[in-house]
């Protein structure tokens, strides 16, 4: 593959990435029932030969060391690309499923992405169990498609002459998932007490049960929080991010090419999400209002996304406006989406002047996915180990991960439902631990009320046109770090729910 060959790389790259969005964007929005990406796979297969992966890597060990970088970030398209190409049809019949399922709870057909909202609202546990129940039946078919998908993901790595698919995603990534599993041991074991006294008070106060009781449907019911929702109108949802934003010197009206969908539809998948069609001329933020705390952190959180997005330079070369450590994006968008639990933004924004035991239930809640996701981390660790079948033994492996860190009782019939591919479960968990000594260095440069600093916004627009042209490792240093450290992460738990 000669440099022309690289040059056509990347500039189909961005035509595949765009109609491959598009697609995602119409399912997910709620527009269209049916997943069909194998046509937009098919047209785009050059992307992800063999060829392509070995050119790329070629390039990468020829190169300067900034054309290495991005040689390395085409190397991990492509080869990430070759994998989802080989389950894109299970890929599409399992979004398909996801999108024209429906679960029937006491004569109510029920959408199955929609299930998490009713568990929200079900005050009686024995309801919201027979209502899980109805779900895992759907689950069990949902997981024939997904154990096929896990396991043709494993062959292919194998195929490409990899250890396993972790070893794979470790290397094309660059990330030390053992290392990230040892730290995120040490932060299980440091924050255990403080989580099972915390957790076990606020299930009791809120669903009457103790922690080794509680299975995992009651959780969307215990952290539902409707007393603090007053203080967040559906109507001002918008208006609030909006304003934030002035705050910072960012004006609203000099990013046209971002839309915000925030139409009800039935079908619509109810979690927030942001869909960047075309870097930086189409980013598209998608959510589904239902009024309260959880929208608000919810919008935030893909807000940090598309302005993100939305701020990449033009000239930037296509991998860094698409690819790279997807750690940096998921850490801008903590970074927005903690403000809401911020004192002094609940107070200046929202009116909120005592705010202490909203503060402390939303940190709650965010320790809780902390712990969550290290141990899907671990989980997902022995899950893609190795070549041996996908069988359901997994299921107890699952099962005793998610209760060893959680406490309270999980099903283990999510175990593949519950997994997201190339082990981005890790990203968030780097993006976590950016976020919180971002955030430590924003309140260093311009006080503590950062995000009413003008100069704050410029700061934040510096960092965001490059997009993810640096690793979270390399941005972490440009704020005045060493390294990626969970000890500000911590530090801020122990502060907001022992302080």
């Amino acid at each position: 593959m000669s440099a022309e060959d690289i040059a056509r790389l990347r500039q189909d790259l961005e035509a595949f990435h765009g109609e491959l969005m598009l697609e995602f964007y119409h399912n997910h929005a709620g527009l269209k029932d049916e997943m069909a990406t194998v046509g937009i796979y098919d047209r785009y297969a050059h992307l992800f030969s063999k060829e392509s992966i070995d050119a790329t890597s070629a390039a990468e060990l020829a190169s300067s060391q900034e054309e290495a970088r991005g040689a390395r970030y085409l190397r991990a398209f492509s080869t990430f690309g070759l994998i989802d190409s080989h389950v894109k049809e299970l890929t599409d019949r399992a979004n398909t499923f996801e999108a024209q399922s429906v679960v029937v709870f006491e004569g109510e057909e029920i959408p199955y992405r929609h299930v998490p909202l009713k568990l929200r609202s079900e005050q009686d546990h024995s309801k919201r169990a027979v209502l899980f129940e109805a779900k895992l039946v759907e689950t069990a078919k949902l997981n024939t498609i997904l154990a096929e998908r896990v396991q043709t993901a494993h062959d292919t790595a194998k195929g490409l002459g990899a250890k396993d698919y972790a070893d794979l995603c470790s290397k094309v990534k660059g990330i030390d998932y053992i290392a990230l599993e040892t730290d995120m041991e040490d932060l299980l074991h440091r924050t255990e007490q403080m989580y099972a006294d915390h957790m076990s008070a606020t299930l009791q106060e809120r669903t009457g049960l103790a922690i080794e009781d509680a299975w995992s449907f009651d959780i969307p019911f215990a952290f539902k929080g409707q007393e603090f929702d007053a203080d967040f109108p559906k109507e001002r949802l918008a208006e609030a991010f909006f304003s934030t934003l002035k705050t910072l010197g960012i004006d609203r009206a000099a990013y046209p090419t971002i839309s915000i969908d925030t139409e009800e539809r039935p079908k619509k998948t109810p979690r927030a999400f942001c869909a960047p069609v075309k870097v930086p001329d189409d980013v598209r933020l998608v959510i589904m209002p239902i009024g309260g705390w959880k929208d608000y952190q919810a919008f935030f959180h893909e807000g940090g996304h598309a302005w993100h997005f939305g701020s990449v330079r033009q000239d930037l070369p296509v991998e860094y406006r698409y690819l790279g450590d997807n750690s940096v994006t998921e850490a801008f968008a903590f970074l927005f989406e903690h403000l809401v639990t911020d004192p002094l933004w609940l107070e200046k924004s929202v009116g909120m002047r005592d705010s202490g035991p909203f503060v402390r239930f939303a940190l709650l809640n965010k320790l809780m996915f902390l712990r969550r996701y290290a141990c899907k981390l671990m989980y997902e660790l022995k899950l893609h180990h190795g070549h041996g079948p996908v069988t359901h033994d997994m299921e107890e492996v699952y099962r005793t991960c998610l209760q060893r860190g959680l406490w309270f009782k999980h099903t283990g019939k999510h175990f593949l439902e519950d997994v997201d591919d190339a082990f981005y479960c890790a990203e968030y968990l780097r993006a976590w631990i950016l976020d919180a000594q971002l955030r430590e260095a924003l309140r260093e440069k311009f006080g503590d009320a950062w995000f009413m600093e003008k100069r704050a916004g410029t700061y934040l627009k510096e960092m965001w046109a490059y997009g993810q042209k640096y690793t979270a490792d390399e941005l972490v240093k440009t704020v005045g770090f060493v390294e990626l450290d969970h000890g500000p992460l911590l530090a801020e738990m122990e502060r907001g729910l022992e302080g």
